[in-house]
């Protein structure tokens, strides 16, 4: 069984998603503009979003999607997600830019039905998690405008679109609405995310 197709979030309320998608902007620009500057801040919150996430999906399988079993799951996780990436900075620098890597892979490559697409994009998390762990102030910089635009459009979408169901886990990680100019609009702020992090370095130096 495929446990994140399993996950429906159909159930949600349109004022929840319209809270959750609210939120989801503002981190998004914490994340775009500020992500190195705040970097460890930035760790502790992706720790955070990456356990909670992966606690509610297998909680929500299980419990085959009791609400409060996956939010309790989702607070003990992320909070352990949290602890672990804020005080294991190479692995959260790691992390970081695997996520980057693995969400550009995915948007690029996610519709292709060839069988090696799911190679692909691993094999780019992981390539994305080790150039980090080598480049650490440019990659970081530009994974975080990466996944910072990619919150701000998704949720902007969201907004301008329409408020579709989400039924499929799989779509909170996809620009579904409008896709060529979402991917446009993602490209525009992760560059400006991107150069707007560099100047604040130059800054600091």
């Amino acid at each position: 069984m495929d446990m994140m197709t399993h996950i429906d979030l159909t159930h949600l309320s349109t004022y929840d998603l319209d809270g959750v998608t609210g939120v989801s902007i503002a981190v998004g620009l914490l994340y775009c503009f500020l992500g190195y500057r705040m970097l460890k801040f930035i760790l502790g919150l992706t720790g955070f979003i990456i356990a909670g996430s992966v606690a509610v999906v297998i909680v929500g399988w299980i419990t085959e999607g009791h609400a409060i079993s996956m939010l309790v799951a989702a607070l003990i996780g992320g909070a352990s997600g949290a602890f672990a990436l804020f005080f294991l900075f190479r692995v959260g620098v790691f992390s970081i830019g695997l996520l980057g890597a693995v969400l550009v892979a995915n948007n690029l490559l996610g519709d292709k039905p060839d069988s090696w697409t799911p190679l692909a994009i691993l094999g780019s998390g992981l390539g994305g998690g080790l150039i980090a762990l080598v480049l650490e102030r440019p990659v970081i910089s530009l994974a975080t405008a990466a996944i910072g635009a990619f919150m701000i459009v998704s949720g902007g979408s969201y907004f301008i679109y329409g408020k579709e169901n989400v039924t499929d886990i799989r779509g909170v990680f996809s620009l579904d609405y409008e896709q060529q100019y979402a991917l446009i609009a993602w490209a525009v702020f992760t560059a400006t995310g991107f150069f707007a992090q560099l100047s604040l370095h130059k800054d600091d130096d």
